[in-house]
């Protein structure tokens, strides 16, 4: 499955500052008393976001919100639902697990001994073959990393650096760090650059999702719109905080064409009506892909929203364009359903 593209979409996002952001350059100040103690990461002289931090925030977020929803309810049912019933990965990893520190996964649902990657990686030490099955390191891979991947699994989401468009605003501030214990200061007076004022445009490419990785994207990136995460340093110190405006989305079905008002495969079999929106899950049912255990093609399938339509490429394939964020914003929520079922809601 991993070799073909049977979904591929993009995001393109518009993100400003909501107050002062600074992403620290790796060496700064040195020894030249001009510059700030920390400097804010620049490429050929423009400050810029790297598209590294901004994956690290987003799927920081999207861990978070998979540990809030999970536990023992949502493992049985999954152990009902799924065909790899002895192993159900929890939705998260636990991503301060040290390799001396794991532990033989009992797989209950509990993600405090678990890590995607060192499983794997323990596996192949005991020559597993299990661990070299593509199949079954996707089906047992937890929910986020089979979105973002681990060191056995290629991510299937990437994140362009977000440039600025026009003029940007830079100010330096001053401050120090206190003593947690005596309340005086610790270090400093010290120096920083800040972006207080800007746009920088980015994009969000990704491959072979199901509706509910798309929410769950959707969710994560919702909550860095609205300011409930910030991104870069001094975030509990009131930095951080952006706006994000999303320009379009771009839904892109290549082995997919139109016929009769249906969604179907070049090779003819139907996946599902054209006011549907389709997943990875419907995509691949009956397509010899069993063994990933995706969602079942009538879960993984969702209302298009009210406006948006298919409309055949140019050359190969079908597309659907979501312009504006209103309309991004109702296909995340058309994904919602997916996600629900996932998490037994």
């Amino acid at each position: 499955m991993h070799k073909a593209i049977f979904l591929e979409g993009n995001l393109r996002l518009t993100i400003e500052p909501d107050g002062p952001i600074l992403i620290k350059a790796g060496e700064t100040g040195g020894a030249d008393p001009t510059l700030p103690d920390m400097e804010f990461v620049r490429s050929q002289g423009r400050v810029y976001l790297p598209g590294s931090s901004l994956k690290g925030v987003v799927r920081a977020q999207c861990e978070r919100i998979c540990r809030s929803l999970d536990g023992p309810p949502r493992h049985n049912l999954a152990r009902q639902r799924r065909i790899d019933k002895d192993f159900i990965p929890p939705l998260a990893d636990n991503p301060l697990l040290e390799r001396k520190n794991y532990q033989e996964y009992s797989a209950n649902g509990n993600d405090i001994y678990f890590s995607s990657g060192i499983y794997f990686e323990e596996l192949r030490k005991k020559n597993d073959n299990l661990a070299n099955n593509t199949a079954v390191i996707f089906r047992r891979s937890s929910f986020v990393s089979q979105i973002f991947g681990h060191t056995s699994l290629a991510s299937r989401v990437r994140f362009a650096d977000a440039y600025p468009v026009g003029e940007v605003t830079i100010e330096e501030r001053n401050g120090v760090a206190i003593d947690r214990i005596y309340g005086a200061v610790a270090y400093g007076p010290f120096n920083y650059e800040t972006v207080v004022a800007g746009a920088f445009q980015t994009q969000i490419t990704f491959k072979n999702l199901t509706l509910a990785h798309l929410a769950l994207l959707g969710l994560a990136l919702r909550d860095l719109a609205e300011g409930r995460i910030g991104i870069g340093f001094g975030k509990s110190r009131g930095l951080g905080r952006v706006k994000v405006r999303f320009d379009e989305l771009r839904l892109y079905y290549p082995t997919c064409e139109l016929v009769n008002g249906k969604l179907c495969l070049l090779n003819g079999r139907e996946v599902a009506p054209a006011t549907k929106l389709a997943g990875l899950g419907a995509l691949c049912a009956g397509g010899g892909f069993d063994e990933y255990d995706l969602p079942p093609s009538d879960v993984d399938v969702g209302d298009l929203p009210a406006g948006l339509s298919y409309r055949p490429d140019d050359l190969l394939g079908v597309a659907l364009v979501a312009s504006g964020n209103e309309q991004v914003l109702a296909v995340w929520k058309a994904c919602m359903p997916a996600w629900r079922w996932e998490i037994g809601l």
